[in-house]
């Protein structure tokens, strides 16, 4: 804590005096990919994230109210779709999260069906919290199970 603290106010002081820790650092755009659905690169890139589903975790930020939206519920239970009833935003990810499971456990014959779970964390607030809960409990945690997410507020 003490460390903490010291280097709290060394940034705070910095920052008065107009000391910028980035000053040595020049921004620059880094190398990347333009990938299209069905091109041999894209194909090969899809592959290796295949192949890191078994590492993968999902962190789904649902801090927020929909009132700018019109919408006077969670954001997370809006939906998707209208097609289908109750199709929310939160059942979309649950969804993804279910079939990056399947996909790994399809995959990769040393991972345990009974014990391998793709972690899934919930990010909420105080207005959110107790509506998340009850949004999981109305839909049965979306087939993710209780235990098997972990909620922050």
């Amino acid at each position: 804590m003490v460390k903490y603290c010291g280097r709290g106010r060394k940034l705070l002081a910095d920052s008065a005096n107009n000391i910028n820790p980035y000053d040595k650092f020049k921004p620059e755009v880094p190398k990347g990919y333009y990938l299209k659905p069905g091109e041999v690169e894209f194909d090969k890139f899809e592959e290796l994230g295949m192949a890191e589903l078994a590492k993968t975790g999902f962190v789904l930020i649902a801090g927020g109210l929909g009132e700018r939206l019109g919408f006077s519920s969670i954001k997370i239970s809006l939906p998707v779709i209208t097609i289908e009833e109750d199709y929310s935003y939160l059942r979309y990810y649950a969804e993804y999260a279910l079939a990056c499971k399947a996909v790994a456990l399809s995959r990769d014959s040393s991972l345990n069906p009974d014990d391998f779970y793709v972690p899934f964390a919930i990010m909420t607030s105080d207005d959110t919290y107790s509506r998340t809960i009850n949004l999981l409990e109305k839909h049965n945690w979306f087939g993710l199970t209780k235990e098997r997410v972990d909620i922050v507020k």
